[in-house]
C-alpha cells in the first residue's frame, strides 16, 4: 500500500482505536478536505455506500477488513486541486465540524479552506505558524486568540463574527443542561 500521508494514516488508526465517534468525525473531516464523496469512497474502497453511511453516522462497528479498505483508499488519495487562494480556519474541532466547505468560490476566486483544529491557545499559536509555513495566505480564528496569533504570523488574520442567534442557541443549550442537572 502506497501511503501518501503517513500522519493521516496514524491519525485514522488512532481515532478508530479510540471510538467509532472519533473515527467518524475524522473520516468526515478528511473526506471534506480531500473532496471525497461517499460514492467515491465506496467505489475506491470496495465498501458499500450503506456501510460507509453507517460508519459516518456511528451506527456500525468497523470490521478490521472494512477499516483497512477505507483507510487504504483515503491515505492514498491526494488532496484537492489547487485553488486561487488558500486560507485556514483555526477553531475547536466541534466548530470546524459545523462548517462543511473545503472549497468555495468567493469574489470570483476558487478558495481552498484548510482546517486547523485546536484545544488551547498554545495549539492555536502552533497551528497559525504551521499554516503560514504551509503557505496559507490568510487565517480566520476566534477573536479571543486573534490578538495573540497576530504576533506570530505575517499573513492576514480576521476573526469569526458571532451573531446573536449563535449566542441565543448556546444559552438555550446551557439552560437545558442546568435544568437536566437539577432534576
Amino acid at each position: 500500500m502506497e501511503v501518501v500521508d503517513p500522519e493521516l494514516f496514524d491519525a485514522l488508526i488512532s481515532a478508530a482505536m479510540e471510538s467509532n465517534k472519533k473515527f467518524a468525525e475524522l473520516l468526515k473531516s478528511v473526506m471534506r478536505k480531500k473532496g471525497i464523496t461517499v460514492k467515491e469512497l465506496s467505489a475506491g474502497s470496495g465498501v458499500p455506500v450503506s456501510t460507509i453511511n453507517k460508519i459516518l453516522s456511528e451506527d456500525r462497528d468497523l470490521r478490521l477488513s472494512t477499516l483497512r479498505d477505507v483507510i487504504r483508499y483515503v491515505v492514498t488519495q491526494h488532496g484537492v486541486a489547487e485553488g486561487d487562494i488558500t486560507v485556514g480556519i483555526i477553531a475547536a474541532r466541534s466548530s470546524l465540524n459545523a462548517f462543511s466547505k473545503n472549497v468555495m468560490i468567493l469574489k470570483g476566486k476558487k478558495v481552498l479552506i484548510k482546517e486547523y483544529p485546536v484545544n488551547s491557545l498554545e495549539d492555536a499559536i502552533i497551528s497559525a505558524i504551521k499554516a503560514e509555513r504551509e503557505r496559507v495566505q490568510g487565517l480566520v480564528c476566534a477573536s479571543i486568540v486573534a490578538t495573540t496569533i497576530e504576533k506570530f504570523v505575517r499573513i492576514p488574520l480576521v476573526t469569526i463574527r458571532i451573531e446573536e442567534s449563535n449566542i441565543i442557541d448556546s444559552l438555550e443549550t446551557l439552560v437545558e443542561k442546568i435544568l437536566s442537572s437539577t432534576e
